[in-house]
């Protein structure tokens, strides 16, 4: 009897779905051809757009244009019906259908002649698959083709070219992460993307449009503030937009696994409905984890800090079984619900609400591996552990748009989070000294309890003048947040002392803290028009932020039984305020094909911090020019080129500057730096767009930089045990730049068509990290190579083959033994077969390679995915489905930290095998929009006629 590997079941399994994709295809035996001419004009017409479409739905099949003499001639083409559409500036269209089979392959329609007029009835208009519109890329989604049954737009934003959905739903455009998803330009959620890009049905998208969505105020101005982020605007089809649709699932599995969820939307004329919820085990979380308690202060973070020695965090290479868990460490329990409302019936408000509730319970067990460089010798560190984590929080966001008349306007847009978290971890850990002698061992149970509360309100007024271009404006915006926590600690720490004797250290003590922070700003802002293609804008603004940081610690006192004995060390009543206030001017100038803006912000900021006992506070002042500048060329809907550049601050956060030890992990504690002063970034950014239409090819590239004078960097101390004590301060000499390109063209071999993208992405960052106020340089390199392909073949198969390859390197400049670097290598393939009698057999593999890392952390795994589903019911709403997640049970979790004095390796809990029976029943009731029987069929064209 033979058996076969599983790799050998891989390899087989791919053998026969590929010689099965081979068996579909037919010979191409289709020729078209013809002459365009202008018969009034007496000339034929060189480049005219030649559209070969599919009778049956009018998508597109291919592209051509005529040559110099008019003519046109189509080959390869399948057997089917077709329709031929041409198209030329300044002409009516012509739709002529023809048909290819064994008996006419060839079809010749000589002469066609274009006039200057076209009835209605003639005409059918396809949408290019991509258009570039300014700052926009807009996708046509009808040109790419999601079969699977209950398809999400997740599974839509996978097939497009500069597009990528990481394992746990994050997506990013173009080498950006995507922060927001919008519908029909409205919120959906508030501001959460995975909510939509998780839970509206694929099927009901138009266009998908991807761009950098500005302030509501650089909207109105027309001059960025630099506040702008990456956005997915999903515009609905006109058939959809009117109607219940969603659907409910339930699934029950081995090993106790379990599902259910509920998508519900209505959706009507200025009106949409929609509610969600879910439950289940296996790390499936259809929304972004948001963390109302990460306490900075209210002081807009640190974000130049923290990145001189933070460490490089390699992504965890378990993926998670789901391919969209909200975490890929240890495994997930979720509770969901949640709702959203918009209305824009009235032309004077439009009103969008939304509230959400997410609950979830982590357990993880892992395992540490961490080297460090001790002067001139090596310490071995390991920590087995277990840690838990219960989540729980209520969102609100509200959003009223009222127009008072064609001049002014009023925006208010207040938002509430509520929080509880709790926290436990258990852990054992040695420390390992030269020649595998033991320094160190001990023990360590913590647990934390936290509730918080996060409100903000933003209030725009908007007001245009008779004379155009003529605006002021007003943003208000006011916020506080308050946590409330407390925490235990008992630890033992085992010391060598030499000789064979041991030094006990322990701890034994609670915890409790209060953090407040309030914040309000006001910024006014007018513009003017200097000419008709240029505007000069000014501005003035101020902001006050104020922090207020009480943490108390308590040693166990064994004379009284009970946790009574202040800790003064670990206890402080911190206050912390910010105040900047400033003008800027910018002149902004349109000309055909291209724009530019020129700037410059003047600022003048105060940082105070007043530590308990002190009657004096700690008081810095800052004065900065901060510049701006953009340039944007587009000469046509297909090309599009963008400079831009401005300089930023950052402030340091309240746990930067708070100088109270953090013990809750004794052998890597951390205390605050009161003294640390605001960072300064110069940012660059260049991104270039183009799309060809007739070769359908596409490319998207950026480059950006950040220089930072300043930068909170960490400084670190070693003991001779292995512990780290660690602070900050400042530096210069911070800086990095990182690329990508993404390449996308179709490719022809043999009788198969398909889409390859090539992606290309870099990084390097030059970093800095004291080491006992020796200054550390580390440079970190990126290098990452990425090939997929698409295929579909009518609506019987379709293929998704990828792969990449990732280099990372870390060097330093005062451990050059330190120095790492590791390779990833990754393989995917997804296939999915809709077979006769409403039967579809789906199958994913993904490999998985690491080498350059600890020994035991390298492991080389397959997660093997398979189902097999049927629909029935009325028009196929109901789909059952039997699904084997991780058939060869290899599922693994690792990941790498590097950072300025050691290499840590963690391997950690992931979801393995499990077989789910799941059940799903779409909703689906559109209105009628009108269009009879003789109602010819219009589509919407992007593109050059």
């Amino acid at each position: 009897m033979i058996f076969l590997r599983p790799r050998h079941l891989i390899l087989l399994t791919l053998f026969f779905i590929a010689t099965g994709n081979v068996a579909f295809a037919q010979p191409k035996i289709g020729t078209v051809k013809g002459t365009i001419a202008d018969t009034a004009g007496r000339r034929n017409l060189a480049g005219a757009s030649i559209n070969i479409l599919d009778a049956r739905d009018s998508s597109l099949v291919t592209f051509a244009r005529t040559k110099e003499a008019g003519t046109f001639e189509v080959t390869k083409l399948d057997a089917g019906n077709y329709l031929l559409l041409v198209s030329y500036t300044g002409f009516g269209k012509i739709q002529k259908p023809f048909v290819v089979n064994a008996a006419n392959p060839a079809t010749d329609f000589g002469i066609l002649p274009m006039t200057s007029t076209a009835t209605l009835a003639d005409v059918i208009i396809t949408a290019t698959p991509i258009a570039i519109k300014g700052d926009t890329i807009e996708y046509n989604a009808g040109s790419f083709k999601v079969n699977k049954p209950n398809a999400v737009v997740e599974d839509l934003l996978k097939k497009l070219p500069g597009v990528e959905v990481a394992a746990d739903g994050t997506i990013k455009a173009n080498g950006q992460e995507v922060k927001r998803i919008l519908v029909d330009g409205k919120q959906f959620f508030g501001n959460d993307a995975k909510l939509a890009s998780k839970n509206l049905q694929a099927d009901m998208i138009n266009k998908v449009q991807v761009f950098d969505k500005k302030s509501d105020k650089s909207d109105f101005t027309g001059f960025d503030d630099g506040n702008s982020e990456p956005t997915i605007n999903l515009t609905l089809k006109n058939d959809k937009r009117t109607g219940v649709f969603g659907k409910v699932a339930g699934g029950v599995g081995t090993n106790e696994r379990y599902k259910a969820s509920a998508n519900v939307n209505k959706f009507k004329k200025g009106e949409q409905l929609s509610f969600i919820g879910q439950a289940n085990n296996i790390n499936e979380q259809g929304f972004s984890l948001m963390d109302a308690l990460s306490f900075s202060g209210g002081m807009g973070g640190a974000a130049g800090g923290g990145r001189g020695g933070m460490g490089m965090v390699s992504g965890g290479s378990g993926l998670s079984v789901q391919g969209f868990g909200g975490s890929s460490q240890g495994i997930t329990s979720t509770q969901a619900l949640g709702t959203n409302y918009n209305n824009f019936k009235n032309s004077k408000v439009d009103f969008t609400s939304s509230y959400f509730f997410n609950g979830t319970q982590l357990q993880n067990a892992y395992t540490t591996r961490r080297e460090t460089v001790v002067g001139d010798s090596t310490q071995l560190y390991s920590e087995p552990g277990r840690t838990t984590r219960d989540n729980y929080n209520h969102r609100v966001n509200l959003a009223i748009d009222y127009k008072f008349d064609s001049s002014n306007s009023l925006k208010i847009s207040p938002s509430f989070t509520w929080q509880s978290t709790n926290n436990g971890t258990n852990k054992t850990y040695i420390t390992l000294g030269p020649k595998g002698l033991p320094l160190l061992n001990g023990f360590s149970n913590t647990s934390s309890h936290n509730d918080g509360y996060n409100f903000s309100t933003t209030a725009l007024y908007r007001h245009k003048f008779a004379v155009k271009g003529r605006t002021f404006s007003a943003d208000l915006r006011v916020g506080r947040n308050e946590s409330n926590g407390n925490g235990k600690q008992f630890t033992v720490n085992n010391t060598t002392m030499g000789s064979g004797n041991y030094r006990v250290d322990s701890i034994d003590q609670i915890n409790n803290s209060n953090n407040v922070a309030g914040s309000y700003s006001a910024n006014l802002s007018y513009t003017e028009p200097l000419s008709r293609r240029s505007l000069i804008e000014l501005s003035t603004y101020y902001n006050h932020s104020q922090n207020n940081s009480d943490k108390n610690t308590f040693d166990y006192n064994r004379l009284t039984g009970s946790y009574d004995k202040l800790n003064p060390r670990l206890s402080n009543d911190f206050e912390n305020e910010y105040n900047y206030m400033g003008g800027a001017v910018n002149y902004r100038e349109n000309r055909k094909g291209w724009n530019y803006t020129l700037g410059a912000n003047f600022q003048r900021a105060e940082l105070s911090s007043l530590l308990q006992g002190s009657k004096t506070p700690i008081s810095q002042n800052f004065f900065n020019v901060l510049p701006t500048a953009q340039l944007q060329i587009s000469k046509n809907s297909y090309r599009n080129f963008r400079f831009f550049y401005n300089g930023t601050t950052s402030q340091p956060t309240v746990q930067q500057l708070q100088p109270v030890p953090d013990i809750s992990d004794p052998l890597n504690i951390t205390i605050g730096n009161p003294n640390l002063k605001q960072a300064f970034n110069n940012n660059f950014r260049i991104t270039y767009s183009s799309f060809d239409p007739y070769t359908q090819k596409n490319f998207f590239t950026f480059i950006s930089a950040r220089q930072t004078f300043n930068a909170i960097v960490n400084n670190d101390s070693i003991g001779r045990n292995g512990g780290r004590t660690t602070t900050y301060t400042n530096a210069n000499g911070v800086y990095s730049v990182n690329g990508n390109v993404n390449f996308g063209f179709p490719i022809k071999f043999g009788n198969t068509k398909a889409q390859l993208n090539l992606n290309t992405g870099g990084s390097y960052n030059r970093d800095i990290n004291l080491l006992s106020n020796v200054e550390n340089i580390i440079n970190r390199y990126n290098l990452t190579q990425r090939i997929s392909a698409n295929y579909t073949y009518k609506e019987m198969v379709d293929v998704s083959l990828g792969g990449s390859i990732n280099w990372s390197r870390a060097a330093y400049s005062l451990q050059a033994s330190q120095n790492t670097s590791y390779l990833t290598y990754t393989a995917t393939f997804e296939n999915n077969w809709y077979l006769p009698k409403n039967f579809t057999i789906g199958t994913t593999v993904d490999f998985t390679a690491n080498t350059g890392r600890a020994t035991g952390f390298n492991p080389n795994f397959t997660l093997w995915n398979a189902s097999i589903g049927k629909s029935f019911l009325k028009n196929k709403r109901g789909e059952l489905k039997l699904t084997a997640y991780d058939l060869l049970n290899q599922n693994t979790g690792i990941s790498r930290t590097t950072n300025g004095n050691y290499v840590e390796d963690t391997r950690f809990t992931v979801l393995k095998r499990y077989v789910m029976l799941t059940f799903t029943y779409s909703l689906s009731k559109f209105g009628n929009m009108g269009g009879g029987a003789g109602t010819p069929r219009i589509m919407m064209m992007g593109g050059p006629r």
